[in-house]
């Protein structure tokens, strides 16, 4: 015993030496990890001073922040800093930390670095985890040299890897996560890699890039050992490979959105252990077949039932373990709710976005007691929302949004005592607001938008809801005007009450929203001068719309805006004033048009505005010129400063704006030339510079903006002649306007060859020759156009198409409609010739105007096909001959004039001609006669029978009746008898019913004569 507590006493002893021989001890940890610690910290950058407590070497680096020690040793066993916006590079003394079991840089910002090899001398690491850190390039196989690694998380779409063979070298491996990851090049043999990997237990290769999975693995060394497979993402275009049915272990499985096709392996339905299966758009296969497996502990079932064969089956029922099921359906797929599902007594969640039942909600789903959410938005149901709707308990989230329901919102909903996410956006209902739902003392999400609601909106109705965060009950008929003094209980997040009526005031109960992040009040029928407090809110908005009320007062300069630089700021069609001011924190959008804005843009306006996308000032009284600066904002995709009085140049820095795809200046006081600078901008779509003062020719470098839909440059002093590159650098044009400039020359016949092209004006230049033969390739003009909205592809909802055209008689805007418009204007210029039958070709004419020329020859005799034409205008030219009879086929004509010509004959009648009665639609053409002219035709004289000087009117209308008698006695007569006597002849039967007849009658009148004579 003695000898015992002897050699225990060595022992301790000769720790202790050890222990002072080895530690500097310094606080609670080592000397050398603590210099080792200080040189890691000294290379970082800390923005936020997050590691400040590192600086205090007093407290001993045990208890800096992130790190965590060995209780007895003071070994430095894990460091810990995810998530801290670090930057900078990663020191070597980190390798001083011999014992680091644990090292997590995840989500940082160490950008433009690589990860640094020298972590696999690290030997002791357990967890690696460099997810989202900002590290880039390849992967460095030093880290096969970390041989006892459990975990390794290298998840990051600026890492790559061709070669994964290094993770054979580690056999402790149990969790491995590379999503996002390029892994493209390694696609070959990543499978045989892992297979390689016996002790894997999650694996996750989320949209790696992979294109190739081995359709077949001698054995399946994970087998017994994986839970975790996630593929979500890739891009396999095989079957699914039959060995991952036989991961026995597998507890959840991802194969969704990776380009699997084919039937589902049947060594699916023996997972019995697989708790959670994702599979949408990866497959297809009978559903029924599918579901019928051996799921016995099966809680989450994702699938998309688009792909496969058969709606939602009966069998679904059977697989009473499932929690959460979520379907997803692709465009038009229809089917049913089938009554099995309320076999699913431990269903939580039931998911069936995009599934079209058109037919009403089952009452039977309140058998579903346990359901915490239930989502059937998007599936085109109809009827009312049924009250048994209200009987769930545990319900949280309640969404039938983009549906078809109508009907009153039920009161029962007010009995879901748990509910916090209630959206019925997008339906047809209507009536009031349930008073009930200010009882979801939970509900923290309410969306009633887009409906047709109406009614007023009490205060009492929000008393209790005091953790609501959105609040949208925009697109409906409400009245929200609640008292002054009001005070909400609730701090919201978005408010969107557009399309509201809120009263004429700004709503004062908006100064206790101190969390506000989105704000809509747009067309709330506001129409005060905006409270300077209000701008006090502005600082925390990502999102402001005040559009299309009638407020008026000054924008503060700067206009502070949340400092996210993804805020956007609607305040078009109000009565602002003002100056434009500088916006701090920028924005992605700014839309100041319609209002009464003036002055220059301020120099330093494009300063904070680095990041803005759309800038629109449309209508107002901007003065000045352009600033050249404007070209600093790179990411600008549409500009429009239309309608303003803005001078000066297009200035030249504005092609340096090469994002740019929408540019309208029209409507301003502009001159100078086009600039070269302008052919730079290559994704330019839209191109509007008309009403202005433009002079020059053309420059060949906007041939370089190939992708221009719309070119106009009317109402300028352009002039030269049209260039022929127009028909060829532009495949995709479909509008082509250069009005009202000083062109010369012939008409280019390369403009017809653009198929794409729907309206083409010409009109008021100075063009001569003859209108080309081969306007017959102008395909576009053949069809009929249909509606869209967006001819900018790119640009959303805040750039929208507009363009003046001359269109029966007037000048007209058109703005939504402009893709329905097909025309061809060529008036008012010096043309000569005929008119090419071609034209006749073009069936998707509407608008045709070649009026003010000296045109000559005949109006085309088929210009009849042209069945959609609403607008012709032929007036002022030389052409003769008759009118077409076939004109009276335009059954949409409403305007027409021929007037001014030399043609002659009987003006065609009958259907669309009889409403166009108007004289001046023919008058200059003396050698016309018809029913709306002072000359008849002779034909309509001779028609009518004179009624005699001083005559009896009333003999007259006797003696016009007689003549019409007599003359439909001789063919009624006629058609009679032989209609009579061809039936005797054809009809057998008839004739020997016929000659009965005529004996019975015959024996009768013997009959009577006889009886007469008694």
């Amino acid at each position: 015993m003695e000898r015992t507590g002897f050699l225990i006493f060595l022992f301790l002893l000769n720790m202790l030496i050890y222990c002072r021989g080895y530690w500097k001890v310094s606080g609670s940890c080592l000397d050398s990890e603590r210099k080792a610690l200080t040189i890691f910290r000294k290379a970082l950058n800390d923005p936020s001073n997050i590691l400040t407590s590192w600086d205090d070497e007093a407290s001993g680096c045990c208890k800096w922040r992130g790190i965590t020690c060995h209780n007895i040793t003071g070994f430095v066993l894990k460091l810990h800093l995810y998530n801290l916006s670090l930057s900078g590079r990663i020191d070597p003394a980190l390798v001083e930390l011999k014992h680091l079991h644990f090292l997590d840089l995840s989500n940082n910002a160490f950008y433009g670095i690589s990860i640094p090899q020298f972590l696999g001398s690290m030997k002791e690491l357990r967890h690696l985890n460099l997810s989202y850190a900002g590290f880039s390039g390849r992967i460095p196989h030093q880290l096969g040299n970390l041989s006892k690694l459990i975990s390794l998380q290298l998840s990051s779409s600026s890492l790559s890897d061709k070669n994964l063979w290094w993770l054979t070298s580690l056999p402790s491996l149990k969790y491995l996560d590379m999503s996002y990851v390029n892994l493209s090049m390694a696609s070959h043999d990543w499978v045989h890699v892992m297979n390689m990997c016996p002790s894997l237990v999650e694996l996750r290769f989320i949209e790696c890039g992979l294109s190739y999975i081995s359709p077949t693995l001698a054995s399946v060394n994970f087998s017994t050992s994986l839970h975790v497979l996630d593929l979500y993402g890739n891009k396999f275009n095989s079957r699914i490979p039959k060995w991952i049915g036989n991961i026995s272990s597998l507890v959840s499985l991802n194969l969704s959105l990776s380009n699997f096709h084919g039937l589902v392996p049947y060594q699916f339905s023996q997972l019995s252990n697989l708790e959670e299966l994702r599979l949408a758009d990866s497959l297809s296969a009978n559903s029924s077949q599918l579901l019928e497996g051996s799921w016995s502990r099966m809680k989450l079932l994702y699938l998309s039932l688009s792909n496969m064969y058969g709606g939602i089956p009966n069998s679904i029922g059977n697989i009473t373990s499932l929690v959460d099921l979520e379907l997803l359906f692709e465009e038009n797929t229809r089917g049913s709710i089938p009554r099995a599902i309320t076999k699913l007594v431990n269903l939580e969640i039931l998911s069936l976005n995009g599934y079209h039942m058109h037919a009403i909600i089952p009452d039977w789903l309140d058998e579903l007691k346990n359901l915490k959410q239930l989502i059937l938005a998007n599936c085109m149901l109809t009827g009312p929302i049924p009250a048994a709707l209200g009987g769930f308990p545990f319900l949280r989230s309640l969404y039938l949004n983009g549906n078809q329901l109508n009907g009153r919102i039920p009161s029962s909903l007010g009995g879901l005592s748990s509910l916090e996410e209630l959206l019925l956006q997008e339906n047809q209902l209507n009536g009031t607001i349930p008073t009930t739902l200010g009882k979801l003392s939970k509900l923290s999400e309410l969306d009633l938008s887009y409906n047709c609601l109406t009614g007023n909106v009490s205060e009492s109705l929000f008393e209790n809801l005091k953790n609501l965060n959105i609040l949208d009950l925009s697109s409906n008929s409400l009245l929200f005007d609640p008292h002054p003094d009001w005070a909400p209980p609730f701090q919201l997040n978005k408010i969107s009450l557009g399309s509201c009526h809120l009263g004429h005031r700004f709503p004062p109960w908006l100064q206790t929203q101190k969390h506000v992040g989105i704000l809509d009040l747009s067309n709330a029928a506001i129409s005060d001068i905006i409270p300077t407090w209000f701008w006090d809110l502005t600082p925390q908005l990502s999102s402001l719309n005040l559009s299309n009320n009638e407020i008026s007062g000054q924008l503060p300069n700067p206009l502070k805006m949340h400092p996210l630089d993804t805020s956007d700021i609607d305040l078009s069609s109000n009565n602002f004033n003002g100056p434009i001011p500088c916006i701090l924190n920028g924005a992605i959008l700014l839309d100041l048009s319609n209002n009464q804005f003036s002055g220059p843009i301020p120099p330093n306006f494009t300063s904070t505005m680095n990041d803005l996308v759309i800038f629109s000032a449309i209508g107002n009284q901007i003065s000045g010129k352009i600033p050249s600066s404007i070209g600093k904002m790179k990411s600008l995709l549409v500009l429009d400063l239309s309608q303003n009085n803005i001078s000066g140049t297009i200035p030249l820095r504005l092609g340096d704006c090469v994002d740019l795809v929408a540019l309208d200046l029209s409507k301003n006081h502009l001159s100078g030339r086009i600039l070269t600078s302008l052919g730079l901008l290559h994704q330019l779509q839209t191109l509007h510079l008309s009403n202005n003062s433009l002079s020059g020719k053309v420059l060949s470098s906007l041939k370089n903006c190939t992708r221009l839909v719309t070119l106009d440059l009317g109402q300028n002093n352009f002039l030269g002649h049209i260039p022929t590159w127009i028909g060829k650098s532009f495949p995709d044009l479909r509008i082509l306007r250069l009005r009202s400039n000083m062109f010369t020359g012939n008409i280019p016949p390369q403009l017809f060859n653009i198929t794409s092209l729907h309206v083409l004006d010409l009109g008021q230049n100075y063009l001569s020759g003859s209108i080309p033969q081969s306007l017959q390739n102008l395909m576009a003009m053949k069809n009929e156009q249909k509606m869209d909205h967006f001819l900018v592809n790119g640009t959303g909802y805040y750039y929208k198409e507009n363009l003046l055209m001359s269109v029966k008689g007037q000048m007209l805007e058109y703005t939504r409609t402009i893709s329905l418009v097909t025309c061809m204007d060529l008036s008012i210029n010096n043309l000569s010739g005929e008119i090419p039958e071609q034209i006749t070709s073009l069936l998707g004419l509407r608008v045709l105007n070649f009026s003010g020329n000296h045109l000559t020859g005949k109006i085309p005799n088929k210009i009849g096909k042209l069945v959609l034409l609403e607008s012709l205008d032929f007036f002022k030219n030389q052409l003769s001959g008759t009118i077409p009879p076939s004109m009276s086929s335009l059954t949409f004509l409403s305007y027409l004039n021929l007037s001014n010509n030399n043609l002659s004959g009987k003006i065609p009648s009958g259907n669309q001609l009889r409403t166009l009665q108007d004289p001046s639609i023919y008058m200059g053409n003396n050698d016309l006669c018809g029913p709306s002219l002072p000359d008849k035709c002779d034909s309509d004289e001779t028609s009518q029978s004179p009624m005699p000087v001083g005559g009896d009117v009333k003999k007259y209308d006797e003696a016009h009746e007689m003549v019409w008698f007599y003359s439909a006695l001789a063919p009624g007569f006629a058609v009679g008898f032989w209609a009579f006597c061809g039936i005797l002849v054809l009809k057998k039967a008839w004739r020997i019913a016929y000659y009965r007849f005529v004996d019975e009658m015959k024996e009768r009148l013997l009959y009577s004569c006889r009886f007469a004579r008694c």
